[in-house]
C-alpha cells in the first residue's frame, strides 16, 4: 500500500512539474505576441507606463507574500541603483521601442541569446574565461541570428523589422549587463528579494519620467487588446511568471531551470504566426535552430548531464 502511495505522489510530482514547465514557457513565450499586439494600439511610452503602473502593484504584493524585501547594506546601494536604471528604464523602454518595430520571433530569438553577450562581458570583466566550446557556440548562436535578421539575403538596414532588431539587441545588451552584474547581489539577498528591490526600485524611479506619453495617448484607439496586454505583461509575466518560476526551482535544481528557456522562442513563432500574421520561411526556422543549438552549447557539458538530472526526475 505505502509502494503504490509512493508511486502516486510521484506521478502527481512530476506531472505537476510538467504542468508548471507548461504554464511557464507558454506564458513568457506568449508574452513577446501580447506585447506585439498591444504596441499597434499603444505608444511605446505610454504602454511602458501602464505596464509599470500594473506591474508595480503585482512586484509590491509579491515582495510581501514572499517576505522578500531584504534590508540592503549601504554599499550595495550604487549597484542596486545602476541596475534598477538597467534593468527597467533602459531595459523595458528600448525593448517596447522594438517590439513595435519588429516581430515577436526575432526578439525571442535575439533573447535567448542573452547567455552569449552575458559570457562576453563576464570574460571581459575576468568573471570567467571563453573555453573552446563556448567559441563554437557564440560562432553558432551569431550565424543564427545573421541568418534571422537578414532573412537569407541583404540586410536592408533602413527598414522597420532591422530598426526593430536594432532596438532589441540593446535591450538584449541591457539585460545581459544586469544578468552579469546582478550575480553578486543574487548571491548575497537571494534571487526573488534582489529581483524585487531592482525592479521595484526601477519601476517607482521611471514612473514620474512617463507620465506625459501616458496622459498623452490618444485612448479612444485602445481596444481590449491593448488594455489586455498591459494586465498581462503588468500582472501575468511579474506576478504569475514569477511565481511559477520560483515553485518550479522548488523542485529541481536552479542549473536545470536553465533548459527551460530554450523552447521560448518556439513557442513565440507558433503564436506569432497565428496571432500576429507572421510569416514562418526557411531562414528563421533554421536561423532559430542555429540560435537554439548555440544556446545549449554554450554549457554543453552541464546540459547534457542536467538534461539527464530533469529527464529522471520528470519520468521517474
Amino acid at each position: 500500500m505505502n509502494s503504490f502511495d509512493d508511486r502516486h505522489r510521484a506521478s502527481n510530482g512530476r506531472l505537476t512539474l510538467l504542468g508548471l514547465m507548461a504554464v511557464h514557457i507558454t506564458l513568457t513565450g506568449g508574452g513577446y505576441v501580447v506585447n506585439k499586439l498591444a504596441l499597434r494600439e499603444f505608444n511605446p511610452v505610454a504602454f511602458g507606463f501602464w505596464r509599470l503602473a500594473i506591474g508595480l502593484v503585482g512586484l509590491v504584493s509579491l515582495a510581501w507574500w514572499a517576505k522578500a524585501w531584504p534590508k540592503i547594506d549601504k554599499q550595495d546601494w550604487p549597484r542596486i541603483t545602476l541596475l534598477a536604471l538597467v534593468a527597467v528604464p533602459i531595459n523595458q523602454l528600448i525593448y517596447l521601442y522594438g517590439m513595435s518595430k519588429t516581430v515577436p520571433s526575432h526578439a525571442a530569438l535575439l533573447y535567448g541569446t542573452t547567455a552569449v553577450f552575458a559570457l562576453f562581458l563576464s570574460a571581459s570583466l575576468g568573471y570567467e574565461k571563453i573555453v573552446r566550446h563556448k567559441v563554437l557556440a557564440i560562432i553558432v548562436s551569431l550565424s543564427g541570428l545573421a541568418l534571422v535578421v537578414s532573412r537569407g539575403g541583404d540586410i536592408d538596414v533602413h527598414s522597420e523589422l532591422f530598426a526593430g532588431d536594432v532596438y532589441i539587441f540593446m535591450a538584449v545588451l541591457a539585460w545581459a549587463t544586469y544578468t552579469v552584474l546582478g550575480k553578486s547581489l543574487v548571491k548575497k539577498y537571494g534571487a526573488l528579494p534582489t529581483t524585487c528591490v531592482l525592479l521595484i526600485f526601477g519601476t517607482v524611479v521611471s514612473l514620474p519620467f512617463l507620465i506625459y506619453s501616458a496622459v498623452s495617448q490618444d485612448y479612444s484607439q485602445i481596444t481590449w487588446i491593448g488594455w489586455g496586454g498591459a494586465l498581462y505583461s503588468g500582472l501575468l509575466l511579474t506576478i504569475v511568471a514569477y511565481v511559477v518560476w520560483y515553485r518550479i526551482l522548488s523542485r529541481v535544481d536552479p542549473s536545470q531551470v536553465a533548459i527551460l528557456t530554450t523552447p521560448q522562442p518556439v513557442v513565440a513563432t507558433v503564436l506569432s504566426s497565428y496571432f500576429v500574421g507572421e510569416v514562418i520561411g526557411w531562414p528563421l526556422v533554421f536561423g532559430g535552430l542555429l540560435v537554439i543549438t548555440g544556446v545549449i552549447l554554450m554549457d554543453a557539458p552541464a546540459f547534457i548531464r542536467r538534461a539527464g538530472d530533469l529527464k529522471r526526475r520528470v519520468t521517474g
